[in-house]
């Protein structure tokens, strides 16, 4: 149940940290999102659709006493942002249409009232009218099925639709939901946030029933193994590690941010997670994470396989507090640091030539590090001979920039022997 109210001629309810820096997060990625989208001046027109699952009453009070905006304002003001970027960056011959739709979805009708005369007062009256942007009162699982018939309908090719689902908990964005938004919707993507601290804080064996029958996510542990592990101190770690492998494994996504993020002044941990069915919208979330590194914090490790033992938690097995995964210029250093040792043995354990492409994906939802990120490390240990880059002749590339999808790596010959 959510902790906010709103009512006009009231005060907005006070918003933690933490939500501000998920609206800052969403803001950022929705700008790179229009501007990756609209990469070739001759496009002129982009339709989407956008559903915000649990879109409150569009306005705060921030700590420091300050009006800030809910998620509707946040997008509607990306859009915005978007467009002038988009126009400023470009030399085109007319305007970009930004054809988005904006699906708001709240199981409150005073929250929904409070946001509709918020959204008058911003000049969104008109939005409103033209049906552009919609105010439906309900739980999201409830119209999970007709937003995405209507985003199928706007979009019927490409079926392009961002589905914001900001839940308040852990258990209101069921496993079918999900599913069904990647099995209709063929460029779809998710931003989903999950509060695992209230989550495995509590956890026993009469919440994990309803848990499981909330969310349809099966398979993590019994209630006999949680309380098990509960005897060891590394259980958050472990827990976590189980809960993140059974919801992205049954979601139906292919590509999804591995990150456990928590803000530097957190109202505790959760995870903030991006489901897409293609790697170049992944690449974007993680490319926005590195480009604003000063909202986050992750508590993981550099390069590949970032959550290969589990988590890393806040405490650490001597129990010292973590200074976690910052995206700062030294974390970038130490992620090419730590890929330029792994890449060789990677290679190695590959035991055949394998192509750019493949390589990237194969490793793409583990690691923190971007696909341009990932390519300047292969470029240096080419450059260093300790891997070959062949082009698509058989002959080593001279490739110094850019590497091509089908340019083939190979750990270098000398250096597999000293292996």
């Amino acid at each position: 149940m959510s902790h906010y109210a709103w009512k006009w001629g009231s005060p907005p309810p006070p918003v933690k940290r933490h939500s501000e820096v998920k609206h800052a997060l969403l803001r950022n990625y929705l700008i790179d999102y229009f501007l990756t989208l609209v990469a070739m001046p001759h496009q002129d027109r982009i339709k989407l659709t956008i559903v915000d699952g649990f879109c409150g009453g569009g306005l705060y009070i921030s700590e420091s006493g300050h009006e800030v905006p809910g998620s509707p304002l946040v997008i509607l003001n990306a859009i915005r942002e978007a467009t002038l970027l988009i126009e400023t960056r470009q030399e085109r011959r007319k305007p970009i249409d930004l054809d988005v739709e904006l699906i708001c979805i709240d199981k409150s009708k005073t929250t929904l009232d409070y946001l509709e005369r918020l959204l008058k007062d911003r000049n969104y009256g008109a939005a409103l009218a033209a049906g552009k942007i919609q105010l439906v009162k309900g739980q999201f699982d409830q119209h999970c099925a007709a937003t995405i018939q209507r985003a199928k309908g706007r979009s019927r090719i490409s079926g392009r639709a961002i589905f914001v689902l900001d839940q308040y908990g852990y258990s209101r964005v069921p496993m079918h939901c999900l599913r069904d938004i990647f099995a209709t919707l063929p460029h779809a993507e998710v931003i989903l946030t999950f509060y695992i601290d209230a989550l495995i804080s509590y956890l026993n064996e009469v919440n994990l029933a309803g848990f499981e029958q909330a969310t349809g996510i099966r398979g993590g542990m019994t209630a006999a193994e949680i309380d098990e592990m509960k005897k060891s101190p590394k259980w958050r770690v472990h827990l976590q590690s189980s809960l993140y492998q059974s919801l992205t494994s049954q979601c139906s996504a292919k590509f999804y941010t591995p990150f456990f993020v928590r803000p530097q002044r957190g109202h505790g941990d959760f995870w903030l997670l991006h489901l897409s069915q293609h790697w170049k919208a992944r690449d974007v979330m993680a490319t926005t994470h590195w480009n604003h590194s000063n909202h986050f914090s992750h508590y993981g490790r550099a390069g590949f396989h970032m959550f290969s033992t589990g988590y890393i938690t806040k405490i650490d097995s001597k129990d010292q507090l973590q200074g976690g995964f910052d995206f700062s210029e030294v974390a970038a250093s130490v992620s090419q640091d730590t890929m330029l040792e792994q890449i060789p043995v990677m290679l190695f354990d590959i035991a055949e030539d394998i192509s750019f492409e493949q390589f990237f994906l194969q490793l793409i939802n583990t690691t923190p590090a971007t696909r341009m990120m990932v390519e300047s490390t292969l470029l240096k240990l080419s450059q260093l001979n300790e891997i070959q880059v062949l082009g698509e002749d058989g002959d080593e590339s001279r490739a110094r920039v850019h590497l091509k999808p089908d340019h083939v790596l190979r750990l270098n010959r000398q250096i597999r022997l000293m292996f």
